[in-house]
C-alpha cells in the first residue's frame, strides 16, 4: 500500500525527446536571460520547457540525455550573408586589392571558369566550416547553378536559404557574368516556382537575390521585390559597400541608393541590404521606417577596404531602431566563416573608431548573430533564441577549454575569449547534427 501510494504521489513526466542538463544557458530571449545549471527539453523539432535543470528534469522524461554540465549552451548562429561559389578560390585573390580590384578579379577571371561540382562541393566546405563554428542557419547570396546547389545542400542538415544570382547591367568594369533583364526576371521566377514550399522538408528554401551594388538596372529590382512579395519570400541585393558604387548610383538616378530603392518601392521587412557601409542619416531613418534589414559584414569591410572606420555608421542604425545582422561574406574577401570571429570585430571595432567604449559591446553582437538575423530572415518566430516553441536550433560550447576560463561572465568569454573551435554540439531542428 505504501509504494503504491508513493507512485500515484508522483507527477506525472512528460515525454520528451532529449534533454540538455546542465551548464549556463544563454537564452537570448526578451529578458536575455542566462540560466546556470540549466536544461533544455525537446521534443521533436521544437523546444519545449527551458530552465533550471532540475525544475526540467522534475517535468520530463527524455529518450535522451545530453550532459551539458560543462558546457555554455546558446542559440545557433545565423549567419545572415555568405557565398558558396566563392569559396572555391580562397586564397587566390592577392591581399593589396582593394574591393572593386577584388570583385573583378574573382568575377572575370575564376567565376566564370567553376563548373557546378565546383559549387557544390564549395557548398559543402561552407556548410561543414559553418556548422563546426556554431552557425545554425545560413542566408546564401545566390548561385549561378540554383537547381542542383540547392538540392544538394541539404545533405549536411543546417538550415538555410538560397537563390539564383543575378545581375543585369555593366558597372565599374563588372562585365562578365551579366544577362539581360528578362532573363534575370525569368529564371528567378523559375526557382521561386520550383521552391517556393521549400526543399529537405523545409530545411532550405528559396529567395530572390539580386547582385546590387549598382549592378542591376530598376526594372530588375522593380520586379525582384514585386516576385519576393509574390512567394512571402526575402529580396537580398548587396547595397552601398563602397563610395565608387555609391557616387555612380548618384549620378546615374540624382538619388543615393536608399533613397532610390525607396522611390521604386523596393524596401521593406522582408528586404535584407547587404554591407550598407556608405548611408546618410537620412537614409538610416528610411531604413527604420520601412523596416528594411541591414548586415554588417565586418571581415570584409577590413580585409578589402570598403572603408568601415570612415563610413560606417551601425550603432546609429540600431540606436534608430534598423535591424542589423551579421555575417562573415565568402571564403575569398573575409576568408572565414567563423561568427565567433565576425561578433569579435562587431562588438570592438567601434569602441575604437569612435573613441567611445560604450559603443557595441559584446551583448550587441550576440543579438546580431542570433535574434537579429532570425528577424532579418523573416523567423524572428520560430529560431534565434532559446524559448518554448521555438526550434531546437541549439549549440553547445565546451567550457572546458582554456580559453573559457575562468567563467565568470558568459557573453564576455564567447565574444571576446572563445572562437567557433570550442563548438562541441549542433542540433539543428532537433536533431544533432555534430557531436564530440
Amino acid at each position: 500500500m505504501f509504494f503504491r501510494g508513493l507512485i500515484a504521489r508522483m507527477p506525472d513526466l512528460k515525454p520528451v525527446d532529449l534533454i540538455i542538463s546542465g551548464g549556463s544557458i544563454m537564452t537570448m530571449d526578451a529578458t536575455r536571460r542566462i540560466i546556470r545549471d540549466g536544461a533544455l527539453a525537446i521534443k521533436g523539432d521544437r523546444i519545449l520547457g527551458v530552465g533550471k535543470r532540475a525544475d526540467i528534469q522534475s517535468s520530463y522524461r527524455a529518450a535522451r540525455t545530453l550532459d551539458a554540465s560543462r558546457s555554455v549552451v546558446v542559440p545557433g548562429f545565423v549567419n545572415s550573408h555568405i557565398h558558396f561559389y566563392h569559396h572555391m578560390h580562397r586564397g587566390m585573390a592577392p591581399d593589396t586589392f582593394d574591393g572593386n580590384q577584388w570583385s573583378n578579379f574573382v568575377h572575370a577571371r575564376v567565376a566564370p571558369i567553376l563548373t557546378v561540382e565546383d559549387e557544390i562541393w564549395a557548398s559543402y566546405l561552407v556548410l561543414i566550416e559553418l556548422m563546426k563554428s556554431g552557425s545554425t542557419t545560413y542566408l546564401a547570396a545566390g548561385s549561378y547553378n540554383p537547381g542542383p546547389v540547392l538540392e544538394a545542400i541539404p545533405k549536411v542538415g543546417l538550415r538555410g536559404f538560397e537563390s539564383r544570382r543575378t545581375f543585369d547591367h555593366v558597372h565599374l568594369g563588372h562585365t562578365a557574368l551579366a544577362e539581360s533583364t528578362e532573363k534575370c526576371v525569368s529564371e528567378n521566377a523559375l526557382v521561386m516556382e520550383k521552391y517556393a514550399g521549400g526543399f529537405a522538408n523545409n530545411l532550405v528554401r528559396p529567395c530572390v537575390n539580386i547582385v546590387g551594388l549598382g549592378r542591376v538596372t530598376d526594372t530588375l529590382i522593380v520586379k525582384s521585390k514585386e516576385l519576393a512579395d509574390k512567394y512571402g519570400a526575402i529580396l537580398n541585393m548587396h547595397q552601398c559597400a563602397f563610395p565608387e558604387e555609391v557616387e555612380s548610383i548618384r549620378q546615374r538616378t540624382g538619388r543615393t541608393p536608399i533613397k532610390h530603392l525607396e522611390r521604386l518601392g523596393a524596401l521593406g521587412p522582408n528586404v535584407v541590404l547587404v554591407h550598407m557601409l556608405h548611408v546618410t542619416d537620412e537614409e538610416i531613418e528610411i531604413l527604420a521606417r520601412t523596416r528594411t534589414n541591414v548586415v554588417h559584414n565586418p571581415g570584409t569591410a577590413l580585409k578589402i577596404v570598403y572603408g568601415l572606420s570612415k563610413g560606417g555608421k551601425f550603432p546609429e542604425m540600431l540606436k534608430a531602431g534598423v535591424n542589423v545582422a551579421l555575417g562573415t561574406d565568402a571564403g575569398d574577401c573575409a576568408n572565414f566563416m567563423d561568427m565567433v570571429r565576425a561578433m569579435y570585430l562587431a562588438a570592438l571595432l567601434f569602441k575604437d573608431i569612435r573613441f567611445d567604449p560604450s559603443l557595441m559591446g559584446a551583448e550587441t553582437a550576440l543579438e546580431m548573430a542570433t535574434i537579429n538575423g532570425a528577424k532579418a530572415l523573416g523567423m524572428a518566430g520560430e529560431i534565434g533564441s532559446l524559448e518554448p516553441g521555438k526550434k531546437a536550433d541549439v549549440v553547445l560550447f565546451d567550457a572546458d577549454a582554456p580559453e573559457w576560463q575562468p567563467l565568470y561572465c558568459e557573453p564576455y568569454n564567447l565574444v571576446y575569449s572563445a572562437s567557433g573551435g570550442s563548438v562541441d554540439t549542433v542540433i539543428v531542428d532537433g536533431k544533432i547534427v555534430m557531436e564530440g
